[in-house]
């Protein structure tokens, strides 16, 4: 049997460590993509601790939800794994490969597809973004909210609202083409006045939110306020809380809808299209240096320490599986 080497997870809540397991075979429809490099995201460890929707079939287990490889005709491709990708190899569907540019760096086209499913994707297919409207990101320090920064002003956005505890961070999402920050360490009716002026003077279009939590509560307080235009308001994490207090009547009396997004509610044909078309454009202006992200470097024998290792606010960690 062939094996090969692969950060392993031996059941729900361990820490992955460097491995042998047997090298899948690939099916009707897949290759066997050779890893240049993949990335640690939120996902992989919520999974690999068994607190997300998506389940592990079986154990030992490679984990890595997505990476960028070699198929075996040399070209170079980024891909969601039917099997870990951080590892050697990993099990693709051909269908779902995206064509990655030479000139980007591995470690980019590791991080950046997943960071832009999180942001971007959200804008466009479940926030239904639009050239000139006002956007407005919610705990925006992350790698996510990073570049759904970035992707909001590649769109045309008329303007960018970003909040978040790191002042340092914030001052830095200026630099990526925030218009205005709003400190969320701030007195909660101090946050309220700030967004409520906003709805005043260039009313909201949509939200992207990756908090959940109190800071929402405010977000719904501002809006039951003043609430001028429709306000799309899509949910992608909820670092602040899983849960909130939502009265029926809040949405009954404002012209605010909620949804979510992520693997379930993009369903396979949006992110398909997705992939096909605004993922390829995005990874070539990556390419020519018009997006950016942070990240540390590591190799696949020291994937425990990659795994563990505290991060500074807008980094993620990639793995070089050679």
């Amino acid at each position: 049997m062939n094996t090969m080497f692969a950060a392993v997870l031996s059941d729900y809540g361990q820490i992955p460590q460097p491995g042998q397991l047997p090298v899948p075979v690939a099916g009707a429809g897949q290759a066997l993509l050779q890893i240049e490099a993949a990335s640690i995201k939120q996902l992989d460890k919520l999974k690999a601790a068994g607190k997300h929707y998506t389940r592990y079939a079986q154990f030992p287990v490679a984990v890595g939800v997505d990476g960028v490889g070699r198929l075996p005709d040399g070209r170079r491709m980024y891909a969601m794994g039917v099997t870990g990708m951080l590892a050697q190899q990993a099990l693709v569907q051909l269908d779902d490969c995206v064509p990655v540019p030479e000139e980007l760096p591995a470690a980019l086209a590791a991080l950046l597809p997943n960071a832009l499913l999180g942001s971007d994707a959200a804008l466009v297919c479940r926030g239904g973004f639009q050239a000139g409207e006002v956007v407005l990101i919610n705990g925006a320090t992350g790698v996510s909210g990073r570049m759904a920064v970035q992707a909001a002003r590649l769109r045309g956005a008329s303007r960018i609202i970003v909040t978040g505890r790191n002042a340092q961070s914030l001052d830095y999402l200026r630099e990526l083409g925030a218009d205005q920050c709003i400190s969320l360490l701030d007195e909660p009716q101090r946050i309220i006045g700030q967004l409520l002026q906003i709805q005043q003077q260039t009313p909201i279009n949509v939200v992207l939110d990756y908090l959940w939590g109190e800071p929402v509560q405010w977000l719904l307080a501002a809006f039951a306020k003043c609430c001028p235009q429709s306000v799309r308001l899509v949910t992608i994490g909820q670092m602040a809380g899983a849960e909130i207090n939502l009265a029926s009547g809040t949405l009954r009396s404002v012209p605010v809808s909620i949804l979510g997004s992520g693997l379930g509610s993009i369903n396979a044909q949006q992110l398909h299209q997705y992939n096909r078309e605004r993922l390829t454009s995005m990874l070539a202006r990556a390419s020519r240096g018009e997006l950016v992200a942070g990240y540390r470097e590591f190799a696949l024998r020291d994937v425990a320490e990659a795994w563990q290792t505290e991060l500074e606010p807008g980094e993620r960690a990639v793995v070089y599986a050679g």
